[in-house]
C-alpha cells in the first residue's frame, strides 16, 4: 500500500486532498462510452492522440509514438531518468500509484535530429465511484530533436472524475521541447499529475501550463537540468473561482554549470477560490555560473479568496545569479487610479487590469490556436472580463 500525501507534508500544505480520500485508487476507471464526443477541433499541423479515461481511442499513423502495456513498461523509464527522483518520498507517491494501476502508456521516441508536433487529448468521462483514470506518457527526445507537445485534459459530461496523470521526459543533448499543458476538466472533477523531466547538455525545455477546471488540482514537477548549459522556461497560469483549489509544486534542480531557469506564475483567485504556487530552485555546489529568476504573482478578486506564492532557493555555490519575487494582493491602486483619471469606468478598468495580469502568462502559450481557446475559457470564467466583450473579439 503506497501512503498518500497529507496536508502535514510540507509540499502539500495548500493542496485539497479530499478527492484522494473519496476516489478509488485501487480501481481503474471504466469509461462509460469508450469514445469521445464534442471534442475541440484538432490543432493545425499536429498529430492528435485521444484518450478516454486513460485509454487510447484515436491515434494517427505515426512511427514516433506507440501505446505500450503499462505492466510491461513498469517503472523502468522513471528509474532511468534519475533514481533520486523515483525515490522522492511522498512527493512521488501518486506517480508510483499511476505506474502500478494504469494499463496503458504512450511512449514517444524522437530519433536524433527529428521534429514532431503532437496533440495529446485526455478526456475524462467516468465518475470517481467507478475508479481513477491513469494517463501516462513517456518521452525520449533524441540529440538535436525538436518536439512541440500540446497536452489537454478535458471532460465529457459533468462527472466527478478522478484523474492521476504522470509524464516522464528525457531530453538528449541539444534537444528542444515546447510543452503546453491545459487543464479544464468538469467543475466536479479532480486532477492530479506528476511531471519528471531530465534535461541534457545544451537542451531546452519550455513548459507553459494553464489550470482552469476541476474542484481540486495539484501539479507536482521535478525538472533536473543535468547537462551543462541546459535551460528551462516555466510559465504557469491559474484561475480559481467558487470553491476551486489549484496547487502547483515545481522543483527545478541546477545540477550542472551554466544552467538557466526562468519561472513565471500568474494566478487569479475569486469568490472563495484558493491558489498556491511553490517554486523551489536548487543550485548544486558544482553548478557554477547558473542563472535563475522567479516572478510569482497572485491576484485576489474575491472577499473569501486565498493565494500563496512561495519562491524557495537552495544555493550551494557562490558563483551563481539568482533573483526571485512574489506578491499576493489586490489590483494595483496606482494603475487603477491612472485608468480612472483617464475617464475609464471603474468596472471596465478593473476588468482590463485583470485581463492584462493573466495575459502576462497566457500570451506565451503556443500554438496560437490553443492560446485562443484558453483565452476564451478565461474570459468566461472571469465575469468582470466577460463584460468587456473580449469573447466576441477572439
Amino acid at each position: 500500500m503506497i501512503p498518500l500525501p497529507t496536508n502535514r507534508d510540507e509540499n502539500w500544505r495548500y493542496a485539497n486532498l479530499r478527492p484522494l480520500a473519496k476516489a478509488r485508487p485501487d480501481a481503474v476507471a471504466d469509461s462509460a462510452s469508450g469514445t469521445a464526443a464534442s471534442l475541440p477541433p484538432p490543432l493545425p499541423g499536429f498529430e492528435r492522440w485521444v484518450f478516454v479515461d486513460g485509454r487510447l481511442v484515436t491515434s494517427p499513423a505515426t512511427s514516433l509514438a506507440r501505446v505500450l502495456d503499462a505492466r510491461a513498461a513498469g517503472d523502468a523509464f522513471a528509474a532511468q531518468l534519475d533514481d533520486s527522483m523515483a525515490a522522492a518520498g511522498v512527493d512521488f507517491a501518486l506517480a508510483r500509484i499511476n505506474a502500478a494501476r494504469g494499463d496503458q502508456v504512450l511512449h514517444v521516441a524522437l530519433p536524433e535530429g527529428a521534429a514532431a508536433s503532437l496533440e495529446l487529448l485526455f478526456v475524462a468521462s467516468a465518475g470517481a465511484a467507478s475508479g481513477t483514470s491513469y494517463p501516462r506518457v513517456q518521452l525520449h527526445v533524441g540529440r538535436g530533436a525538436r518536439l512541440c507537445l500540446a497536452e489537454r485534459h478535458l471532460s465529457q459530461g459533468t462527472a466527478d472524475s478522478a484523474i492521476n496523470a504522470a509524464i516522464d521526459a528525457a531530453l538528449s543533448p541539444d534537444a528542444a521541447v515546447e510543452h503546453t499543458r491545459v487543464q479544464n476538466v468538469a467543475d466536479k472533477a479532480s486532477c492530479f499529475d506528476t511531471l519528471v523531466v531530465h534535461v541534457g547538455e545544451r537542451a531546452s525545455y519550455s513548459l507553459r501550463t494553464v489550470t482552469l477546471g476541476g474542484s481540486a488540482s495539484r501539479s507536482t514537477m521535478f525538472i533536473k537540468l543535468a547537462g551543462r548549459a541546459a535551460r528551462c522556461e516555466l510559465t504557469a497560469a491559474g484561475v480559481a473561482n467558487g470553491t476551486q483549489t489549484h496547487d502547483v509544486f515545481a522543483e527545478i534542480e541546477h545540477a550542472a554549470p551554466e544552467t538557466v531557469t526562468r519561472e513565471l506564475f500568474r494566478g487569479i483567485a475569486g469568490d472563495r477560490g484558493k491558489l498556491a504556487f511553490n517554486g523551489k530552485i536548487i543550485v548544486r555546489e558544482h553548478a557554477h555560473e547558473s542563472d535563475s529568476a522567479q516572478s510569482l504573482k497572485t491576484l485576489l478578486t474575491g472577499s473569501g479568496a486565498e493565494a500563496a506564492a512561495r519562491p524557495q532557493l537552495e544555493i550551494y555555490t557562490d558563483r551563481v545569479r539568482a533573483a526571485h519575487g512574489a506578491t499576493t494582493g489586490k489590483l494595483d491602486d496606482h494603475m487603477l487610479f491612472y485608468l480612472l483619471s483617464r475617464g475609464v469606468e471603474r468596472s471596465t478598468a478593473q476588468a482590463l487590469l485583470q485581463w492584462a495580469f493573466i495575459e502576462d502568462a497566457v500570451s506565451r502559450v503556443t500554438p496560437g490556436a490553443l492560446r485562443e481557446d484558453v483565452e476564451r475559457v478565461i474570459v468566461r470564467r472571469l465575469s468582470d472580463v466577460a463584460s468587456l466583450g473580449l469573447l466576441e473579439a477572439t
